[in-house]
């Protein structure tokens, strides 16, 4: 009675908002679209419609961008809003995590020298100085402008071996750890069959960047593995250590990919298919989102009164906010609706 009680009201806002979600010949459509404008009013037939009738965004595809941000920040919020407890402290923390993205985001153009992504600028969950941390000359600034946030303290340790080597990964590495260390922590304050779905969800997708990071790593720097293993993302749910440590050694990286997606996905034995699919890391990303798309509509099928119906809500909504933004920088881009195929994940 008490599940029922969390979860009935909830539930039901979360189905029917899960019954507006773009169906797959609504991307189709977007795809085919002639160009930016044409794209735009097909979106202005849907719940995105008064983004999309709004002049600035239309002008400025920035501004759409961050509008369509906000509404899916505002998806979250509203659902923790309507939770209760450990249930709701769950929820914001899959809010945090656009924060760290965002943030990251601001380190790479930081880095650059130049804005060439989008960065949201908005607090989400801390007041953070975007366009100071920008102008910043140094790590150091960019960690004192950081002082009144849980940041600061991760990229102070991570500093060093960004200085040394270059790369934001370490910086970005420790934000990530912090993160799903912290979803980690609130997910063991569920009620055991809210534990068992929400570690089944979180943990593929700690999964996916750990097999991403995993694959860049072994490109480009050629890491051994004690440094591979070292810079994993604790509480995955099948690339744990130990098989990493079983895989990595003597592969190159065609059988390394091909091992880590059967260790995430062991139904799909034959993963790897062509000589493309191995050298290309975009579309490896395409196609590990894909697999989280699969493991989230599995976990809708399951018993209705769990947070599972939350976390796949939030992350389908995520995937579908992507989509369109990937198809409107497509369509600004004018490339060709075949060109956008594998950048658009099927929902």
């Amino acid at each position: 009675m008490a599940r029922l009680t969390t979860y009935a009201y909830l539930n039901a806002r979360l189905r029917a908002k899960l019954g507006r979600l773009f169906p797959p010949d609504y991307y189709a459509q977007l795809k085919q679209a002639a160009d930016l404008d044409a794209a735009y009013e097909l979106l202005r037939q849907t719940e995105y419609a008064d983004i999309f009738r709004e002049p600035a965004s239309v002008q400025n595809l920035r501004r759409a961008e961050a509008a369509l941000v906000d509404r899916l920040i505002s998806c979250h919020r509203e659902i923790a809003a309507h939770a209760k407890g450990n249930v709701r402290l769950f929820i914001e923390k899959l809010t945090r995590k656009y924060e760290v993205e965002n943030l990251k985001a601001m380190l790479r153009a930081w880095n650059a020298g130049e804005e060439t992504e989008f960065i949201y600028r908005k607090p989400i969950s801390y007041d953070i100085p975007v366009d100071s941390i920008l102008g910043a000359a140094t790590i150091e600034e960019v960690i004192v402008l950081l002082e009144d946030t849980p940041y600061r303290r991760l990229l102070v340790k991570a500093r060093e071996k960004y200085k040394k080597t270059g790369s934001l990964f370490h910086l970005e590495n420790a934000l990530d750890k912090q993160l799903y260390q912290d979803t980690w922590t609130a997910i063991r304050a569920l009620p055991p069959p809210d534990r068992k779905i929400a570690s089944r969800l979180i943990g593929i997708e700690i999964d996916i960047l750990n097999i991403n990071s995993i694959l860049r790593l072994k490109r480009y720097y050629d890491l051994g593995l004690a440094e591979i293993t070292g810079l994993m993302i604790p509480n995955g749910f099948q690339i744990t250590q130990d098989f990493v440590s079983e895989v990595y050694p003597a592969r190159d990286q065609a059988s390394l990919m091909s091992a880590l997606l059967t260790g995430v996905y062991k139904d799909l034995p034959q993963l790897v298919r062509t000589k493309e699919e191995t050298q290309s890391l975009h579309l490896l990303e395409t196609f590990l989102r894909q697999i989280l798309v699969q493991q989230v509509r599995r976990a809708l099928g399951g018993f209705p009164f769990t947070i599972g119906v939350a976390i796949a809500y939030l992350r389908l909504k995520k995937m579908e906010v992507a989509n369109i933004i990937t198809i409107l920088n497509a369509k600004a881009l004018h490339l060709a609706p075949k060109e956008i195929e594998s950048n658009v994940v099927n929902l």
